[in-house]
């Protein structure tokens, strides 16, 4: 910042140490205001020069409108020579933005079209994103405008305390069990196998029934009887039916004997297998 200060004072020291040997002309340089610069032409023109300020970002057609603005309120107070002098100063600023803009040779300007091409490329990219992203907001969601069949009202969350009251439980709980482990192991859950009709006790029962009749005999009639008192007497009559017909295919596959349906869904008939 203090450079460029006392490059803006050289700059306008030697104007004034210019102007002083010319009677009647103005001392002063049209002052320019744009988005990154604020100063005299003159001293914006050294600026650009010794690359102090970049003049890609500042706009030509502000800087242009109010150089015209400044030569039509200058009316007769300054000299046509200088104002001439502004007109070159601002050519100048002209030729070095169109240097700027324009490539230098036709690699650049290949080199330019490229880049320019990739940079829309992304742009294009980045619209399909944006776009997806709509869509997916614009969705329902499952939870908030739209609920699924059953789904009951959510839990409400847990206060934190709870959490940490039941992570403490569960440690000290975990903790007793391992010392209890050290005197006496803790008893292991065997659940009793219910008493069901096997599929051995169902094959045993069909070699029986085909000896007594040898010429064969439905398959519902090798099902054991289950007692009406029976509490579970649904469970016993559902296994001992699964447990005779998997017997009798077992059997069959064997080759002790034959499985024969006439019809779909009818009667199941099994018969000695002939040697």
């Amino acid at each position: 910042m203090g450079e460029a200060l006392d490059l803006e004072e050289t700059a306008r020291g030697e104007g004034q140490g210019r102007d002083a040997h010319e009677p009647g002309r103005n001392q002063t340089s049209p002052h320019l205001r744009v988005e990154g610069f604020e100063g005299p032409l003159d001293f914006l023109l050294e600026m650009v020069r010794r690359q102090r300020v970049d003049l890609g970002p500042l706009s030509i057609l502000r800087l242009t409108d109010q150089l015209v603005e400044a030569i039509e309120n200058s009316g007769g107070g300054i000299r046509l020579e200088r104002r001439a002098d502004w007109l070159v100063m601002a050519s100048q600023l002209l030729l070095l933005k169109a240097q700027l803009l324009a490539p230098a040779s036709p690699e650049a300007a290949e080199e330019a079209g490229a880049e320019a091409r990739r940079r829309l490329e992304q742009l294009d990219e980045l619209a399909r994103m944006r776009a997806g992203v709509e869509w997916l907001a614009a969705r329902p969601e499952l939870g908030r405008e739209v609920f699924a069949r059953g789904q009951g009202a959510p839990a409400p969350p847990r206060p934190q305390a709870e959490l940490y009251v039941a992570f403490l439980e569960a440690t000290l709980a975990m903790l007793e069990d391992r010392e209890g482990q050290g005197a006496e192991a803790p008893p292991t859950y065997r659940p009793a196998p219910p008493d069901l009709w096997r599929v051995s006790d169902a094959m045993l029962r069909i070699a029986e029934l085909l000896q007594e009749h040898p010429g064969g005999l439905p398959l519902e009639r090798c099902v054991p009887v289950v007692t009406p008192m029976a509490s579970d007497r649904p469970l016993r009559l559902r296994a001992a039916v699964a447990s005779t017909l998997v017997a009798g295919l077992e059997l069959a596959r064997e080759r002790a004997l034959n499985v024969r349906q006439d019809e779909p869904f009818g009667s199941i008939t099994v018969e000695t297998a002939q040697p």
